[in-house]
């Protein structure tokens, strides 16, 4: 798996500046797909960040039928790549911590 901590919260933080979250969410479909679907279609490998990082900077919307054109974001290599990783990797741990904690909240059936 081809992760770099530090990215996590840089490409976060670049989900949010450059609006991906308008069209997207890391588990639920919108007028983009979901960053599980696209994770699932290309996988967490390094080759499949690369390949997402430069489909951001100019997205082929034959890719996606059926979703909303993708406009090309002209942002310089590497912090696509964050954004990538971001996208196919971190969101989606993200997503299994929530889970973890909530089983664990005082708040949860477990605990009564």
């Amino acid at each position: 798996m081809y992760i770099f901590v530090i990215y996590a919260n840089e490409g976060k933080d670049l989900y949010i500046k450059h609006g991906c979250n308008a069209c997207h969410d890391p588990f639920e479909r919108k007028t983009g797909p979901s960053f599980k679907e696209i994770s699932q279609r290309y996988g967490t490998s390094k080759s499949a960040v690369e390949k997402v990082a430069k489909l951001i900077i100019k997205p082929n919307p034959s890719n996606w039928p059926g979703f909303a054109y993708m406009p090309p974001y002209n942002i310089p290599y590497q912090d696509a790549l964050k954004l990538a990783e971001y996208v196919l990797i971190h969101s989606q741990k993200e997503e299994q911590k929530k889970k973890i904690y909530k089983d664990l909240s005082p708040d949860s059936s477990e605990f009564y």
